[in-house]
């Protein structure tokens, strides 16, 4: 059993072109960047868990803030440094290493004005660690500030309706109890599906709930990106419906992904 970034890590140079620039997944990214463009101004400093490659906080130097962008991966931070020097914005942006299993890497302390995480980097840290997490980014984020996460989420009917016409029981079923075995190019890592109410509970009273919205509830999981990309017509309707429906009952309790905005409440409350 690896650990996620030893995962991840192992496919940080061609993860961009096996994932981040498939069209489905550019339309994905491009729902979050939507939300977060909402509530992220230009000129904000914000923490963002789970890098990656660099997409969301290239886009953001681009918008005009700041980003303390961090990872547990130490070959997916340098694809994101090279990334950010050829964009032209590296000043706006400071890499950390930042492994959720191992606090004492926790060294970004601000003060910062919003933390996100896309793409279900959550989804990679025990929740039994969701209650430090939460206590950390209270001390980090100003009153006022907001958190927006972008977690996997645990019914996924996309996932059980492909994978069970494929008769695929167990895959179709995989997030239900909350847990499962992941595997990437080989390496395999423990991966968990809180759910929108039990990640705020756990992240703590130091935040607000703000609400969510679902991401992926008519757009397909990744694993499954270039097979409905390659139906045109079909994928373009999906991503229709997705913009019409995402936000409401039942739709946002039902996406591969949902985002989920907490407030960073006033000290004392």
């Amino acid at each position: 059993m690896s650990s996620a970034p030893d995962a991840f890590g192992n496919v940080a140079t061609r993860y961009d072109a096996d994932s981040t620039y498939l069209e489905l997944s550019l339309w994905f990214r491009a729902l979050v960047q939507e939300r977060m463009a909402r509530i992220y101004a230009p000129g904000m400093h914000l923490l963002e868990l789970g890098c990656g490659t660099g997409e969301d906080a290239i886009w953001h130097a681009r918008r005009g803030l700041t980003v303390t962008a961090t990872d547990g991966s130490a070959a997916m931070l340098a694809v994101a440094r090279e990334k950010a020097q050829a964009a032209g914005i590296a000043d706006r942006i400071t890499f950390k290493h930042l492994d959720f299993a191992d606090t004492a890497t926790w060294t970004a302390r601000g003060p910062f004005d919003g933390v996100y995480s896309n793409y279900g980097a959550l989804n990679c840290m025990d929740p039994r660690g969701f209650s430090a997490l939460g206590e950390y980014l209270a001390n980090a984020v100003r009153p006022g500030g907001v958190a927006g996460f972008c977690v996997i989420g645990r019914v996924c009917p996309w996932e059980m309706a492909w994978h069970g016409a494929h008769l695929h029981f167990r895959t179709a079923l995989r997030r239900l109890p909350g847990h499962a075995t992941a595997h990437l190019d080989g390496r395999y890592f423990p991966v968990y599906y809180p759910t929108p109410g039990s990640l705020a509970r756990r992240i703590g009273a130091g935040w607000k709930w703000r609400g969510y919205r679902a991401v992926g509830v008519w757009l397909p999981p990744s694993d499954l990106y270039r097979a409905v990309g390659r139906r045109g017509r079909f994928a373009r309707a999906l991503l229709a419906l997705e913009k019409r429906t995402a936000a409401g009952w039942p739709f946002r309790a039902l996406g591969d992904h949902y985002w989920l905005e907490l407030e960073r409440a006033a000290d004392g409350q």
